[in-house]
């Protein structure tokens, strides 16, 4: 058992916001054109910085002739979650980030959330706190979780992130911007808006989750007890060999300036018709906790907000989740599961037949990854339904048989990760 001063560790969600709040000091993000931007150009056809260690924004072309602009970012980035003993608690060491897309500019994540080119100083910025715990070998830990999983499919050209989650046999020095978090202030914190950003969310949705007070734990009594519900065997077969006769997508490169619906402009790339409802502006960034203190970048700017939602019934004594084999371009598996419905930022479609009839259990607004998106949003929500059809692409999934597909290796959608996490703080009546 390690002992800690008490203020050090954020017992509920209100110690964690009062953390946020320094993080925004001094933090400001300005449109700018392309010409403010003397890093970034396009070259080879693809617009890349000087490095050619960020990602770059890309034009892709399906087999059938479909053409999408992507982010292409090959290196694979490192989300990880350091946790230790502190007063006979788990906590977890969260870092306050201020990033260019979050909404309200900051929100929690984990303690790193750092690609190759920034851990590597590519961009000449200072070091990346608490990356050896994660990237070399650091005597005292224990190694937890370590999984590779999807990023936006729609978004992303086969992007993946390892996801790692440590415990430390002794709690390191705190570095400005970092907090120690309990277990209750974490599961609180999962039903706050742009609070927890969603590399965070999808780490705690990884995560083991105990049905008693040795691990972390959802709230409700009920959740706990579906954690342990027997698992079908035929059900999560079902589910794999769905998802492994989606068909592999290949993506050949073409140049911007070929995609016959974007033009480029002096603030970035536009599409000529609306149809995946964003553009690519330049941003000019002043960050006062971040590795590096100014920058200019592109961002993913979408023209509306997203909607997620997971829905949930009762069947059999115990809760069951509808969720989707979905097939998306930029997946790295081409097929992955998804939420009962996903609508990306920018995108027009409506939730389908009788969701309005469902009971809310949940809801949060949350911030598509701050780093290369501003300000594009969704709202997440869990929602309860009696009965329920399954549609041709939908199963039926326990709590403990989901959590066993969130726990491997590109299986499960960014999205779903992410909505899952509000079963951690929800407390049903």
């Amino acid at each position: 058992m390690t002992s800690a001063a008490p203020s050090s560790v954020a017992r509920t969600a209100k110690d964690l916001e009062r953390v946020l709040a320094e993080s925004r000091s001094g933090f400001e993000v300005t449109k700018v054109k392309a010409s403010a931007a003397p890093e970034w150009g396009v070259v080879d056809g693809s617009l890349q910085h000087k490095s050619r260690g960020f990602f770059s924004v890309v034009g892709v072309e399906d087999k059938s002739g479909a053409q999408s602009l992507l982010l292409y970012q090959p290196q694979g980035a490192v989300t990880g979650l350091l946790t230790a003993q502190i007063d006979a608690d788990v906590c977890y060491l969260l870092q306050a980030r201020a990033e260019p897309g979050c909404l309200g500019n900051a929100q929690f994540g984990p303690t790193v959330q750092s690609t190759p080119a920034n851990f590597m100083r590519l961009h000449g910025g200072a070091a990346t706190p608490y990356i050896e715990y994660f990237i070399a070998f650091e005597p005292g830990l224990t190694l937890v979780d370590d999984t590779t999983q999807m990023d936006l499919g729609l978004r992303y050209l086969y992007k993946t992130k390892r996801s790692i989650l440590v415990e430390a046999a002794a709690p390191p020095p705190l570095q400005p911007s970092f907090v120690w978090a309990s277990r209750q202030a974490i599961c609180e914190a999962c039903l706050e808006s742009a609070f927890l950003n969603i590399d965070l969310r999808s780490i705690l949705s990884i995560a083991a989750w105990s049905n008693d007070q040795s691990g972390l734990a959802p709230r409700d009594a009920r959740i706990q007890r579906n954690l342990v519900a027997p698992v079908r065997a035929e059900a999560l077969g079902d589910v794999l060999a769905r998802l492994s006769r989606v068909s592999r997508h290949s993506a050949q490169f073409v140049p911007l300036s070929s995609l016959e619906n974007w033009r480029q402009t002096e603030w970035g790339w536009s599409e000529r018709v609306r149809q995946h409802g964003f553009d690519v502006n330049f941003f000019s960034v002043n960050a006062r906790f971040r590795e590096k203190s100014t920058w200019v970048q592109p961002l993913i700017n979408s023209a509306s907000d997203g909607h997620v939602i997971l829905t949930c019934r009762e069947c059999d004594g115990y809760l069951e989740f509808l969720v989707r084999v979905v097939s998306e371009s930029g997946l790295a598996t081409s097929a992955g599961l998804a939420p009962s419905y996903v609508r990306y930022p920018g995108a027009l479609a409506t939730p389908p037949e009788g969701y309005s009839a469902a009971s809310v259990w949940s809801a949060t607004v949350e911030s598509d990854e701050g780093g290369r998106f501003y300000r594009d949003a969704s709202r997440y929500e869990i929602v309860h339904i009696d009965g329920g059809e399954t549609p041709s692409d939908g199963a039926w999934l326990r709590l403990s048989e989901l959590k066993l597909l969130l726990r491997m290796s590109n299986v499960c959608t960014i999205q779903l990760r992410g909505v899952v996490s509000h079963l951690l703080g929800i407390e049903l009546q």
